[in-house]
């Protein structure tokens, strides 16, 4: 745990880290950690796969995963690793794939 320098107001008073390495600051980041603990995303190796795993999620799960898209893209910006980058923009395009493909998220 790490004590916040900034303050918002919905900051938490200790920062939190999961075990993956995501970090809460606020009590919103806290609840996406809850949310995100629930929703198990396979590393996914084709558009096929994303979008047929993504076809069967419930909004809740939809919303989730958008906001981990988010954030794996956000990574993937940042990174000075040219391999982790293209890994992480990847990563991050097939989650877009498989939000895309559910019934009431996407381009259907």
């Amino acid at each position: 745990m790490i004590t916040p320098i900034l303050r918002s107001k919905d900051a938490i008073a200790t920062w939190l880290i999961d075990v993956a390495g995501n970090v809460a600051i606020s009590i919103s980041d806290v609840a996406l950690l809850k949310r995100i603990q629930s929703l198990i995303i396979p590393a996914f190796v084709s558009t096929e796969q994303a979008m047929v795993w993504g076809s069967d999620l419930n909004p809740e799960q939809h919303a989730t995963l958008l906001d981990v898209q988010r954030r794996v893209s956000n990574a993937a910006r940042v990174e000075a690793d040219p391999q982790r980058m293209v890994n992480l923009a990847t990563q991050s395009q097939l989650i877009r794939e498989a939000a895309e493909a559910a019934p009431f998220g996407g381009r259907r």
